[in-house]
This record gives C-alpha cells, sequence and structure tokens, in this order.
C-alpha cells in the first residue's frame, strides 16, 4: 500500500512538472537603436536633430527597471528588475527571459533609469553598470543613460555632446529631483507561440532623433550640450521621452 502511495505521489509530482512546463515559455527581449527607422550607425557625422545642429553618436548606455507585461485581465508579470544597455556591449542589447506565463498581453511597462527607490549609490558594485556612478555632490546614485558623441556647434566646430540624463538638483545642491519616468508601449503578445516552434521575440526601439523633438525642440546651442547640473535640460528631455521608445515585433 505504501509502494502505490508512492508512485501516486509521483506521478502526480511528475504531471505537476509537466503542467507547469507547458504553461510556461520564454522571450528574448531586443533593444535596437534607430534614427528615424534607420540603425543607429556609431561614429560618424549623419544625423542632424529638429533644431538644426548636425551629431553623431559615439555611444549610449543606459538603464531599464521594473520590467513588465500587463495581460489583458491587469495581471503583471516581473521580467527584469535593472537591465542593462550599451551600444558598445552587445550581449547587453538581448535579454532572454524564461517562465514567462502563457498568454496574450497588452502593455509592455518600464522605467527609463532608475527611480528613486532603486537609485542608490554602490547598488553595482562591477562595471560596466559600477561605471555607470552619479556624482554623490550630484544626487548620488546612476546616470539613467550616457548618450555621448559630437556635434558641429555654430563656429562650424565639432564639440562634445554629452546627454547625461539621472537625479536633477538645484542650483544650491539642497533639493535633489527624480527625473526617472514611466513607459508603457502598447502590444500584443502570445508567449505560446514558442510551443509551436517558434521564437518568441519583441524588440524596444529608442529612437535616438526623439529626445531631442517632441513636445520640446531641443537645441544644443541653447539648451545645453553637457547637462547634468542642468535640470531645465533634464525636464524637457524628460518630457521628450515618452515619444522615443516603441515595440517592433521580430520574426525569427
Amino acid at each position: 500500500m505504501t509502494r502505490i502511495k508512492t508512485i501516486i505521489l509521483t506521478l502526480a509530482l511528475f504531471m505537476a512538472a509537466c503542467t507547469d512546463r507547458i504553461n510556461y515559455g520564454d522571450l528574448n527581449l531586443h533593444v535596437l537603436h534607430e534614427v528615424d527607422g534607420t540603425p543607429l550607425v556609431v561614429d560618424a557625422m549623419r544625423y542632424v536633430n529638429e533644431a538644426g545642429n548636425p551629431y553623431l553618436v559615439n555611444e549610449v548606455q543606459w538603464f531599464i527597471s521594473n520590467l513588465e507585461l500587463e495581460d489583458y485581465n491587469g495581471d503583471c508579470v516581473m521580467l527584469a528588475e535593472t537591465w542593462y544597455i550599451d551600444t558598445n556591449i552587445p550581449e547587453t542589447q538581448t535579454l532572454r527571459v524564461n517562465d514567462v506565463p502563457l498568454g496574450s498581453y497588452r502593455t509592455l511597462r518600464f522605467t527609463f533609469g532608475l527611480n528613486d527607490a532603486d537609485n542608490r549609490s554602490g547598488a553595482f558594485s562591477n562595471p560596466p553598470e559600477s561605471n555607470m556612478f552619479w556624482p554623490d555632490e550630484l544626487g548620488g546614485g546612476y546616470h539613467y543613460m550616457k548618450l555621448n558623441g559630437k556635434y558641429q556647434n555654430p563656429d562650424d566646430l565639432l564639440a562634445p555632446l554629452a546627454i547625461h540624463l539621472g537625479r536633477g538638483q538645484n542650483a544650491s545642491l539642497t533639493e535633489f529631483y527624480d527625473n526617472s519616468f514611466t513607459i508603457e508601449l502598447p502590444i500584443e503578445l502570445d508567449v505560446y507561440k514558442v510551443y509551436k516552434g517558434q521564437e518568441n521575440s519583441l524588440g524596444i526601439v529608442m529612437n535616438i532623433n526623439k529626445w531631442f523633438r517632441n513636445p520640446n525642440i531641443y537645441d544644443f546651442n541653447i539648451d545645453g550640450s553637457a547637462i547634468m547640473q542642468n535640470q531645465d535640460a533634464q525636464t524637457k528631455l524628460k518630457e521628450n521621452g515618452q515619444d522615443v521608445f516603441s515595440i517592433k515585433h521580430i520574426i525569427n
């Protein structure tokens, strides 16, 4: 009798494990850096923003946090607490998420950068994430993004471009501001396709030029090209950031 109970228990556990396995799938997320529909080419003076500033991009390094999917019932699945992306490190531009519950999802949501609760100095002990530190005298924590490059100034000279977004501060460094923001992207995703012999892949597109377009036309000569202590510039770019990202369905 004991042997029969053991067999039944083993079968029950096996069936439960199989059920768990078929109720979950895998999802590949890819970050795509583009400029108005074409892949970003670094170190090439080929871009012009809405204000008419010619510019080039050397690198883009940034954080996504609290990345989640929301289904049609309003339930959310956390995909990653923090994701560091770097155009210099190709492997950081893809995130594979295992054990995503099957079903259809309507929204991909994430925080651009790190909100105040997560943005703590010393949270990352190893590079490349630790290299994103934000000076303690400016509020501490980490950069949300470093978009580095050069632009052509009014004297037709190449000048440094350092669009560094992070925690803001007032002029006397007595008050600090959370400049992170939430992005919600509509999607239609059925993870069950994984079990039809297909890979589920989804692209998160950052359109570089949209940082400088809407609702604020951003001029490097007027608004600033190095902005770590420029809260007015940070605010404009935070507002523009709502229009920067989109979803691209990727067919493998």
